[in-house]
């Protein structure tokens, strides 16, 4: 009999922390389960309206800075600035004025004028086609900031007319299926120099497309030396050259500093209604 009641005891000593379990696991289960759906709730209940006003927000700076550059763009008409239309007139005599790149994405021109190419109307003295290329965004400030002269209070006039900013370009020169890549800076004042010299396949169309395209940073070709490390008189030579036998002269340079902000100034416009048709 003692051993009887002596088991019973030791099976409801086994049974009872089971039961425990289960007690706390049913007690506890509900208020996971009610988190959870607090959770789920919470996460669905946000005002769609938020949305809204921030595509709103979005669109009406975005319209804002449309109409400022429209302001100023409607002081000419709309129309290139009357200095930098003459240079164009001007320009235009003696080079062929293109903007885009055929070829390029899906075919066809790029419908962008971010790119411009130039292709000079007459051949060089050995019959070599001279094409020149450059991108709007392909600019620098000319002149480094100068934070002792800021310093000192050294301003420039308000009245004085800022010059047209650095831009990079490249010149070909093609001749019998071969062509020799010169990449330049023009500065705001018409100094040009020449920072690298390379050899490409192709005619003065096809190296500028692939220029345009980036193939002047593909690894797989060789670049050129570093123009830096040339003879001096070698490269004041390339520098004579871009300019007296390619026709790279100050009125060129000019024209590719000011048209280069320009084109700028519509891509940017271009860039910003495009945004808003598609985010507002």
């Amino acid at each position: 009999m003692m051993r009887s009641t002596l088991a019973l005891r030791r099976v409801a000593s086994a049974i009872a922390p089971k039961q425990s379990l289960l007690r706390a696991t049913s007690l506890a289960a509900p208020t996971a389960h009610h988190n959870a759906l607090t959770s789920i709730q919470t996460a669905t209940i946000i005002n769609p309206r938020s949305f809204a006003t921030a595509a709103n927000n979005l669109g009406s700076i975005l319209q804002r800075e449309i109409n400022e550059e429209d302001e100023a763009a409607a002081e000419f008409g709309g129309q290139m600035p009357p200095d930098l239309a003459e240079l164009h007139a001007d320009i235009a005599s003696n080079w062929t004025i293109l903007e885009g790149i055929s070829g390029i994405g899906s075919g066809g021109e790029t419908g962008s004028g971010a790119t411009v190419r130039l292709f000079k109307k007459s051949p060089g003295s050995n019959g070599a086609k001279i094409g020149v290329v450059f991108h709007c965004q392909d600019t620098e400030e000319d002149i480094p900031f100068d934070e002792d002269a800021f310093l000192e209070g050294q301003e420039q006039d308000e009245s004085e007319e800022e010059p047209s900013q650095a831009c990079r370009f490249g010149v070909t020169v093609s001749k019998g299926g071969k062509t020799v890549v010169l990449q330049c800076r023009c500065g705001g004042d018409g100094d040009i120099s020449v920072e690298s010299a390379a050899v490409r396949d192709g005619e003065s169309e096809g190296v500028l497309m692939a220029l345009a395209g980036g193939e002047n940073l593909n690894a797989a070709l060789y670049q050129g030396p570093d123009f830096t490390e040339l003879a001096e008189d070698l490269q004041e030579s390339f520098q004579e050259y871009v300019v007296k036998e390619c026709g790279i002269d100050e009125d060129v340079a000019a024209f590719i500093s000011m048209y280069a902000d320009y084109r700028e100034q519509v891509e940017y416009v271009t860039w910003m209604k495009t945004a808003i048709d598609v985010l507002d």
